[in-house]
């Protein structure tokens, strides 16, 4: 045999090697870089979709007869493994999304009634129940929100105080609550 031919099938063999390794290599090193930088949203839903795809796929050629059972065995857990990581990372970040846009609600829930609530207790009146504006001395109705205005006075000292308090915010005594029952 021409050790010349002998040469040049041993570089086609290691070629052919790094040419079918080249996929697994950088899916480790996205998988890296995705680790370091963080995934976005759309990547991963990309990644559902194509780990379902696959396993469509190959559910389909395994039924028409070109995939073997063991390899058709091997090859249907780790899609479905990638499939369910896939799902669970998308589910993580779904949660951490709305825990966010929860979060960033209080804070502007917060903001937004603070001022109202200190600007009612500063001229020493009180506040809508719906809507936290500053309500008049003797307004029946809020002017803002149009909620009926129900005074409740603390039995024991007579400040105003609110309909569900238990304590009074002035005297700092028990509210006897009145059972409709």
């Amino acid at each position: 045999m021409n050790p010349f031919a002998i040469i040049i099938g041993f570089a086609m063999l290691i070629g052919s090697f790094f040419y079918i390794a080249a996929p697994f290599r950088l899916d480790e090193k996205r998988g890296k870089a995705n680790k370091l930088k963080g995934v976005t949203l759309e990547s991963n839903q990309n990644r559902h979709q194509s780990a379902i795809l696959a396993l469509r796929d190959l559910d389909f050629d395994f039924q028409a007869g070109k995939v073997s059972e063991e390899d058709y065995g091997s090859l249907r857990t780790s899609l479905l493994a990638k499939a369910a990581a896939t799902m669970q990372t998308l589910d993580e970040s779904a949660d951490a999304r709305l825990e966010s846009l929860i979060q960033a609600r209080r804070t502007r829930l917060i903001a937004g009634t603070a001022p109202a609530q200190l600007n009612a207790n500063a001229a020493g009146g009180s506040s809508c129940a719906n809507c936290h504006a500053p309500l008049a001395q003797d307004a029946n109705f809020c002017m803002k929100c149009g909620t009926p205005v129900q005074r409740t006075f603390c039995p024991h000292c007579g400040k105003t105080i609110m309909a569900d308090d238990r304590f009074c915010s002035t005297c700092g005594k028990a509210i006897p609550q009145i059972s409709l029952t």
